[in-house]
């Protein structure tokens, strides 16, 4: 699996469990949160991506966004997309 797909289908397992996923716009990215940023607003999370960070990047705050989830426990994750996971920080 290249690293677009990766990308792709973790975005979208993040959505499956509640989680908003938007890009952020050019300019807004900041060295503080490479690849993007994870918030709360008004109890909603929401995954900021910045799509000029190198896909590695992005997948890698999907990922953790989505590590120690429960929804996620039962459910069928392609290997790929587990071992990214929990091998995330």
């Amino acid at each position: 699996m290249d690293a677009y797909a990766k990308l792709t289908a973790l975005v979208e397992l993040a959505e499956s469990v509640g989680i908003t996923v938007r890009h952020m716009p050019p300019g807004q990215a900041s060295a503080e949160h490479p690849g993007g940023a994870m918030v709360r607003l008004k109890d909603k999370e929401v995954l900021f991506l910045d799509p000029g960070a190198p896909a590695a990047e992005q997948i890698g705050l999907v990922a953790s966004a989505l590590k120690g989830r429960r929804q996620i426990e039962d459910r069928f994750v392609p290997p790929e997309l587990r071992e990214a996971i929990e091998e995330t920080r």
